[in-house]
C-alpha cells in the first residue's frame, strides 16, 4: 500500500503517524508544503488574514494553487492508494476530488474547521474523506450532526523519537531550571485572560514561562505572572523543548481554544520526556483513562495549587503517576493497535 502523507515534518505528530503506516507494512511518501514555499511567502501568509477579503482571495488564489500544483505532480508520480492529511494542508477541493478518482482519502484532525480558520475550504474537503479521525469526541459529534460518516476518536500517543527521558550533559542549563514550566502562546482575546488566569495559580512555585508578547497584556489583572515570564523570540525544535521538558517536573496544560473535549497534544509529549501534566479537567480523560481514575486534572483552578503542591513535595508520587500514564498511553495507543485501527476504519484489511 503507498500512502502520501501530506503531514508537516516539524512536528513529533508525523512520526507518531508515520510508526503507526509501518506497522501496516506501507510504503510512505511525505510531503510538506512548508519545504518549497519560501521564507517570504510563508510570511505572508502568516499575515495575510488582515487584508479585506477581496485582497485575500487574490493571494489564496496564487498561494494555494502553487502548493496545490506541487501535490498534484508528487500525486502522478506516486499513485498512492491512500492519501493521509493533517488537518487541510492548504487542499483545495477540486485537488482532492482529482485525488478520490483512485485513492482513498483520509484526515487526521489536529484542529476544529469551525474553531481554526486555516482555509476556507477546511470544512468542504472533509466531506470528500473516506474516513475522518479526531482527538475530541466533541468534533465527532458536531461533524456527525452535520452528515459527516466514519469518524474516530484518535490519540496519536507519545511521540517518543522526540520526547524520552534522558541525562542532560552537564546538566540542565540553568535558564531551562524549574519545578514548573509552559512554553507556549498567550493571546490579546478572552482566551488570553483565561489562559493567564490559570497559569496565575502556579504562581506560588518555582514557575517558568516561556511565550509571546501578548503575555504583557495580561500582566495588570495577574501582576505575579511578570516575574516568571521570558520572551519567546524565536522557533524552539523538538529537542530543545526535550531538553526543557526533562529540566523540569511539572507541565501545566490548559484547555486550548477550539479543544472542547479532547486533550491537548503537550499531555503525550510531556509523558514521554518523563514531566507531570497537570492538566485542566477535560471529558475525554475519562476516555483515555480509566474511569474514575485519580488524575492530576483539576476540575476548577481553585484545585491547581493543592494538586501542584502535593506532587512538588511527593516527588516518589510524581514519578509514580507519570510511570502510570505513560505506561496507559503506551498499551493504549501504541503504533500497532493505532495502525489496526486506521486500516479497520479504512477498510485496508
Amino acid at each position: 500500500m503507498k500512502v502520501l502523507f501530506l503531514i508537516p515534518q516539524r512536528y513529533g505528530l508525523f512520526y507518531s503517524l508515520k510508526k503507526a503506516f509501518e506497522s501496516l507494512n506501507a510504503e510512505i511518501h511525505p510531503v510538506d508544503f512548508y519545504q518549497f514555499i519560501s521564507p517570504v511567502e510563508k510570511k505572508i501568509n502568516v499575515q495575510v488574514f488582515r487584508l479585506p477579503d477581496r485582497l485575500r482571495q487574490k493571494w489564496e488564489k496564487y498561494y494555494l494553487r502553487k502548493i496545490n500544483k506541487h501535490y498534484r505532480e508528487v500525486y502522478d508520480q506516486v499513485k498512492p492508494d491512500l492519501i493521509f492529511i493533517y488537518n487541510n494542508e492548504m487542499l483545495l477541493p477540486e485537488t482532492l476530488t482529482y485525488f478520490k478518482q483512485r485513492s482513498k482519502i483520509a484526515f487526521f484532525l489536529g484542529d476544529h474547521p469551525l474553531y481554526t480558520p486555516l482555509n476556507r475550504y477546511f470544512l468542504a474537503l472533509l466531506f470528500q474523506a473516506d474516513a475522518i479521525f479526531a482527538p475530541d469526541t466533541f468534533w465527532i459529534d458536531q461533524l456527525k450532526k452535520m452528515g459527516l460518516k466514519n469518524l474516530e476518536h484518535f490519540c496519536p500517543g507519545i511521540p517518543e523519537d522526540f520526547y524520552f527521558e534522558k541525562p542532560l550533559e552537564n546538566g540542565a542549563p540553568k535558564v531551562f531550571q524549574s519545578d514548573v514550566l509552559y512554553i507556549g502562546m498567550c493571546y490579546a482575546n478572552n482566551w488570553g485572560y483565561k489562559k493567564a488566569r490559570f497559569l496565575n495559580q502556579f504562581t506560588d512555585f518555582d514557575l517558568k514561562i516561556f511565550g509571546n508578547k501578548h503575555w504583557k497584556r495580561w500582566f495588570g489583572f495577574f501582576p505575579k505572572l511578570e516575574d516568571h515570564f521570558q520572551l519567546k523570540n524565536d522557533y524552539y525544535s523538538e529537542n530543545r523543548m526535550n531538553d526543557m521538558y526533562n529540566a523540569t517536573r511539572i507541565i501545566p496544560i490548559d484547555g486550548n481554544p477550539g479543544v472542547i473535549q479532547g486533550v491537548h497534544f503537550r499531555m503525550f509529549e510531556a509523558l514521554g520526556a518523563g514531566t507531570l501534566p497537570v492538566l485542566e479537567w477535560q471529558n475525554d480523560l475519562s476516555t483515555i483513562f480509566p474511569e474514575e481514575a485519580d488524575l492530576p486534572a483539576p476540575r476548577t483552578y481553585e484545585e491547581i495549587k493543592e494538586i501542584t503542591g502535593y506532587y512538588l513535595d511527593n516527588e516518589t508520587a510524581r514519578k509514580e503517576k507519570v510511570t502510570w500514564m505513560k505506561a496507559i498511553i503506551r498499551k493504549k495507543y501504541c503504533p500497532v493497535k493505532n495502525g489496526a485501527l486506521i486500516a479497520d476504519t479504512l477498510g485496508l484489511n
